[in-house]
């Protein structure tokens, strides 16, 4: 098990990105930017969506930003309730991801968001505010 990315939940990628990239001189071609779509076909738990997506490595660290496009998927409605921000640190467990979920569901998290696609999983478990999201593998890591 590894460390991924943290994720943030924002109205507007640019801002965000220009945000976190300038004190640190991150240029914005170092970001990578993407529309991805989760069908409710492919959920296992929660309602899918339309996204805006951005990768990118500021001093080191990756950062997942998330921009919902429609009103009814689970990370719209999460920027509406919290506002935008930090919502997620991600794992990658190649291996081991049912037992990572089993011991966090045995610690009092639940499981609030949950997708499988071909052969990626990924799902998000909360505790009292906290989410962690548990993927099986890694489908992108930016570049310094």
């Amino acid at each position: 098990m590894y460390f991924w990315h943290t994720g943030i939940l924002t109205r507007d990628i640019e801002k965000t990105i220009a945000f976190l990239s300038s004190p640190f001189g991150v240029s914005r071609d170092k970001w990578t930017v993407m529309d991805v779509e989760f069908p409710q076909s492919d959920m296992l738990l929660g309602n899918g969506g339309k996204l805006r997506a951005a990768f990118g490595r500021v001093s080191g660290r990756v950062y997942e930003l998330l921009q919902p496009m429609d009103g009814a998927s689970y990370h719209a409605r999460q920027l509406e309730a919290r506002g935008p921000g930090f919502h997620h640190d991600a794992y990658v467990c190649e291996y081991e991801q049912d037992e990572v979920v089993a011991a966090l569901i045995a610690s009092g998290g639940r499981i609030v968001w949950e997708f499988r696609h071909g052969d990626e999983r990924a799902c998000y478990v909360e505790s009292d505010g906290t989410v962690l999201e548990i993927i099986n593998r890694c489908p992108f890591m930016p570049g310094e």
